[in-house]
């Protein structure tokens, strides 16, 4: 009897366990399928719980059960695991023992796959830091190649993650397209198949990334890994994390100037070249109509600026036309006030100031008599002040709005690379280009006399071009020209000739390098174009700007600068509570040639200070 009632109770225990399997069933089973398609199951509770907090894989194609089953080995202490293979990734760098340094990665990566930091940081040693550790650029090559393969091995794990989208597509453009050895770099990337293959079931490559020559193109493919990150973003899968929207937003778009400069200094001088650049054009001027968020907590279009201008200029002439001559009387009541030497110098035109001190009182006066709307509107008559105020705020409004587009705009330096894939587009600049191509070609096999003639040709070429497109080369740094110039000058000193005075490109000659006197003329020093203060300085040649590159995430941190190497984000000027001048955008920071730049630099990872150690070409 006794037997029977234990033989019943172990019956009805293995019953009760049996049946409490189904509802944890129901709520832990893992998704199956598709998601996409209507056969496809969403998973229990849990996995619906993982997907929609990105908690871990949830689809059985992608559950890593190494992964799986290192999480249980450390019992909970998977932090602490990966702190010491992180430390011990370290010491094998530093040893230069590369077989465990990649199995200490894959490790780190295995036991916290969904530790963004653990991909950026690793990759960018394996691309950046230990490429360079090898004199023979294939190995380099191979390196690079791996840490592009870490990353992507990282957007399975990581699928709503956009920063590392753009990682890839930075690693892909930058370190491919602007190392020391770019040339051989390139020319890999085209004949790697197999890396091709990889790529392909990630991208379209095959359809989309595809160059002049009919083969795969670093700079196209990292224009799809842009269009990755950016897909997840618009669709609201993932935040944009550790970059302002509007230089995260602009990479892209610099892909495809990146690789229209690239064919045409590899030689590619025709249809194709300018095809390139109009699309550039058309993606940059897309680019410019994107709504992107602003530190100030407001949505606009880096193309609105011109717009924003316009509308605050009708504003403060219906504000002057409602109180006719207030704005003039109020400024000669200020410049009364004035003190003499300050008058004198506001009375005189730039080319007519003599010395650092009178120019300063000049800039300092005009700023000081300037008349803000603000100040039209309290002087206006009682009847019509409601109306002045309204137009005033609604001027100052717009004033701001113009001022805040342009410091943007010139994060990116818009206007330029605006201009530049308008110019670059016509035929006459083709043609120079060509010339230019087809004279250095000719200086390496000492045909100096002909090569003279393809620069002679290619200046005309610039000359017209720079005539007809007055106001979009007006916008241009000219100064890869300057360096195409320096070559024709040697090639002069070695046929013991002269720099001709009717020089069809002096004014870029006086502008970007020293040049004798007798050959200057009068508009060496003319007066800047903004109302700047003159000087016989030659500005410093910028650097190609890099795609993404910024010194700080916050445009409000600190002012737009001189034209630098890399697209750094400043601030707007402080803005006054009363927006007191008429509208003027600043113009943008020049951004020079981008094949030129010897820099690889990328954002280095702020989660070690083995950054540091990135290569000194890079």
């Amino acid at each position: 009897m006794i037997q029977n009632a234990s033989f019943q109770r172990k019956v009805l225990y293995l019953g009760l366990i049996a049946l409490l399997l189904i509802p944890l069933y129901m709520i832990g089973h893992p998704a199956t399928g598709d998601p996409t398609q209507l056969s496809a199951s969403p998973g229990g509770q849990l996995a619906q719980l993982r997907t929609e907090y990105d908690l871990a894989p949830t689809e059985l194609g992608e559950i890593d059960p190494a992964s799986e089953s290192m999480k249980l080995a450390t019992l909970g202490m998977k932090g602490v695991a990966a702190n010491i293979l992180w430390t011990k990734a370290n010491y094998y760098k530093k040893t230069e023992d590369w077989e465990k340094l990649v199995a200490a990665v894959n490790q780190m990566a295995k036991l916290q796959p969904n530790f963004v930091s653990v991909w950026e940081f690793q990759s960018h040693n394996l691309s950046y830091n230990i490429s360079v550790e090898h004199d023979d650029y294939r190995f380099r090559y191979l390196w690079v190649k791996k840490g592009i393969e870490f990353l992507i091995k990282g957007t399975r794990y990581n699928r709503n993650e956009p920063r590392l989208f753009w990682t890839v597509g930075w690693y892909t453009g930058q370190k491919f397209g602007r190392a020391d050895e770019h040339k051989q770099f390139r020319r890999l990337f085209q004949d790697d198949k197999d890396f091709h293959a990889m790529l392909s079931q990630h991208i379209p490559i095959d359809t989309e990334a595809r160059g002049a020559d009919q083969r795969p193109d670093n700079w196209l493919t990292s224009r799809l890994w842009y269009e990755s990150a950016y897909d997840i973003v618009d669709t609201g899968r993932g935040p944009i994390r550790g970059k302002s929207p509007h230089i995260f937003y602009s990479d892209g778009s610099k892909a495809l100037m990146n690789y229209a400069n690239e064919i045409e200094t590899e030689g590619v001088l025709d249809e194709k070249a300018q095809y390139a650049w109009r699309r550039a054009g058309e993606s940059w001027a897309l680019y410019g109509n994107r709504i992107v968020p602003s530190s100030w907590g407001i949505r606009f279009r880096l193309n609105d600026e011109e717009a924003a201008i316009a509308e605050a200029q009708r504003l403060s002439d219906e504000l002057d036309k409602l109180v006719p001559g207030l704005r003039e009387k109020i400024k000669l009541e200020k410049i009364a006030a004035l003190a003499e030497p300050d008058r004198v110098a506001l009375a005189k035109e730039w080319d007519e100031i003599s010395g650092e001190l009178e120019g300063t009182r000049k800039y300092q006066a005009e700023q000081n008599t300037q008349v803000s709307f603000r100040e039209v509107a309290e002087a206006s008559p009682t009847e019509l002040r409601a109306r002045a105020f309204r137009l005033a705020k609604q001027a100052a409004e717009k004033e701001t709005e113009a001022i805040r587009i342009a410091s943007y705009r010139s994060n990116v330096n818009f206007k330029y690379w605006r201009a530049r894939c308008a110019v670059e587009q016509l035929p006459k600049t083709v043609n120079a280009r060509r010339h230019i191509f087809k004279a250095k070609e000719l200086m390496e096999g000492a045909y100096l006399d002909e090569a003279k003639i393809e620069f002679e040709l290619a200046w005309q070429d610039w000359g017209a071009t720079f005539n007809e497109h007055r106001a979009l080369v007006s916008e241009l740094a000219e100064d890869d020209l300057a360096e195409d110039i320096q070559e024709y000058m040697k090639l002069l000193g070695q046929l013991d000739e002269e720099l001709p005075p009717n020089f069809a490109l002096r004014e870029i000659l006086a502008k970007f390098m020293p040049m004798p006197e007798p050959y200057l003329g009068t508009e060496g020093n003319s007066p800047a174009p903004d109302g700047s203060e003159p000087t016989d300085a030659t500005p410093s040649t910028p650097e190609a700007a890099t795609e993404g590159n910024e010194s700080n995430d916050d445009p409000a941190a600190a002012a737009p600068a001189k034209p630098a190497a890399t697209e750094t984000e400043s601030t707007p000027a402080a803005e006054s509570t009363e927006a007191s001048d008429k509208a003027k955008a600043s113009e943008p920071a020049l951004e020079s040639d981008p094949a030129k730049s010897t820099s690889d630099s990328s954002e280095e990872d702020s989660s070690s200070a083995e950054s540091a150690d990135s290569d000194s070409d890079e």
